[in-house]
């Protein structure tokens, strides 16, 4: 059950988010955010740091909802799920926890997009030939290892947790990116 309980702790806020943003971006919520990039429109070699698609709305989202999230993950299981506690500090500081969370999905998008921007690959695009490959493989996976790295100083994951969690984003990542398309939300899966 300790794996399945830290699952829960780690993605059902962040998935739980997901679908906030989805909602903030189909109806256009906060709009002046939506306009304020997360580079400020700062440029290295001619091109932007991380493009217009990294925004503030997005990290505020993430992180702010995350938060959220993870509160009614810690409500849940308070006074419905009764699972054992997986993860001390998510059942500690519950909205601390969920900080983490979206700070670290944001976070772990940057140094991708960054790349993808200094080699002129339009955002959501993953380029083509084994460029387009790695990239892609990348996609699926940076958002996992920036949540990683930022729970890293409250909690170390077993290996059985990464393997699963890298299995999980293979699949889901791909699958969110479909939904997403058939919402009009974006143009194309990968």
């Amino acid at each position: 059950m300790s794996l399945l309980s830290q699952l829960l702790w780690l993605a059902a806020p962040v998935l739980l988010c997901g679908l906030l943003h989805l909602a903030v971006l189909k109806h256009d919520w906060l709009p002046a955010l939506r306009r304020a990039p997360l580079d400020f429109g700062l440029t290295w070699r001619g091109h932007r740091l991380f493009g217009a698609n990294k925004t503030w709305r997005g990290a505020v989202v993430m992180i702010g909802g995350c938060a959220v999230a993870s509160l009614l993950v810690d409500a849940l299981d308070e006074h419905w799920l009764h699972c054992p506690e997986a993860i001390p500090y998510a059942a500690q500081h519950p909205a601390r926890w969920g900080a983490l969370l979206g700070f670290g999905y944001i976070l772990g998008e940057l140094p991708n997009s960054f790349l993808k921007r200094q080699f002129d690959i339009a955002p959501g695009a993953a380029g083509s030939g084994v460029r387009g490959r790695v990239f892609w493989f990348v996609d699926q996976l940076d958002s996992l290892a920036g949540i990683l790295l930022c729970v890293l100083p409250v909690w170390q994951p077993t290996l059985a947790i990464v393997a699963t969690g890298i299995f999980a984003m293979l699949v889901l990542h791909p699958l969110s990116a479909w939904v997403m398309v058939l919402a009009g939300l974006k143009d194309r899966v990968g």
